[in-house]
């Protein structure tokens, strides 16, 4: 993003301008740095402070991270209000029965239902950044925005932190991850690992473990989506399945395979990513549906209205978070030995 051209089409808010001379007068603060708050030029000085940090956060924005991979991979809900401490699903069984029934009988089968809540916990995640007044001084003098870098940073460790509860969760506040060992999804071994497997041994082996799935469930879950560590997935797609084929085994099950049409590589699955608690390689196979299982983002990172200190001003960044929701652990499965 242009700064010059951002500096150009940024319309102040005459609101804003107000609450921030208003925090400082509260916090006791006489001046910005070497403007007092009673000149003429504090509302120069407080319109290029909100000016510049506008632009931080549009400049951080547009920074991606793609080896954050959960909140790509899995379904998010946003829908659990934010200031939740707790998110409940129900799900529902149906009970009771039918038969055949001779006239006059009094032995009807009533069918009903059951409701067997699943709790998610919330919580809160959040850091800040500052800015001192040198550094607000140090930028207007040299007509430059401020160090975007601060807010990178903030917004980083903020991600980090939600992908962390996605993938693994915490054990000490009750939060569950997708590859937590508690969390109810069946772990099983393929036959040999990947990188012994010939190509028609690999794609025999992934179809056999969608297929089980899917009888495993009773035909309810059928797996669309395999996520592996880097590796394996440069197996999967850079071997030919057959020599007769230009296709690799990957491109073969997406082709071929009746239950997985994605394939995604993700380095959290890694055996050294710190975020697997088996310290080996593993990959997901999962059925890509909200219902089933989704990460619980109440609150996506947020940035918070500036507030004064004595030497400058403190930004809060937060978000709140409820780890993996995983409400049919028959729609996921672990795979190890891979």
């Amino acid at each position: 993003m242009d700064y010059e051209a951002f500096v150009k089409n940024f319309k102040p808010d005459p609101m804003r301008l107000a609450a921030v001379r208003g925090s400082l007068e509260r916090a006791g603060i006489d001046s910005i740095g070497d403007v007092r708050l009673d000149s003429a030029e504090s509302n120069t000085a407080i319109y290029h402070f909100l000016r510049d940090l506008e632009f931080v956060k549009a400049q951080v924005l547009e920074v991606k991270y793609p080896d954050l991979t959960a909140m790509d991979i899995f379904p998010v809900d946003r829908t659990t209000p934010e200031g939740a401490e707790e998110a409940t699903y129900e799900v529902v069984d149906f009970i009771g029965g039918a038969k055949i029934q001779a006239n006059h009988a009094n032995d009807i089968e009533e069918a009903d239902f059951t409701m067997k809540p699943i709790t998610a916990r919330i919580k809160q995640v959040e850091n800040f950044y500052q800015y001192s007044f040198r550094d607000i001084r140090a930028a207007q003098f040299a007509n430059r925005p401020l160090q975007t870098l601060k807010a990178r940073a903030s917004q980083r460790r903020i991600e980090e932190q939600l992908n962390r509860l996605a993938w693994v969760g915490d054990a000490a506040f009750n939060i569950l991850g997708i590859l937590s060992v508690n969390n109810g999804v069946t772990r099983s071994p393929l036959a040999d690992t990947m990188a012994n497997l010939t190509p028609e041994a690999l794609n025999d082996a992934i179809t056999a473990q969608a297929s089980a799935m899917n009888r495993t469930s009773r035909g309810i879950f059928s797996p669309d989506t395999l996520a592996l560590p880097p590796g394996q997935y440069d197996r999967l797609f850079d071997a030919r399945f057959t020599q007769s084929t230009d296709l690799s085994p990957g491109q073969w099950i997406l082709k071929n395979n009746r239950h997985i049409k994605r394939i995604v590589q993700a380095p959290e699955l890694m055996g050294d990513s710190g975020m697997n608690p088996s310290g080996a390689d593993v990959a997901v196979l999962f059925q890509y549906n909200k219902e089933f299982m989704s990460v619980e983002v109440p609150m996506p990172p947020t940035m918070r209205a500036p507030f004064p200190t004595l030497t400058g001003f403190q930004v809060l960044n937060e978000a709140r978070s409820g780890g993996a929701f995983i409400k049919q652990p028959l729609s996921m499965r672990i795979l190890t030995n891979i």
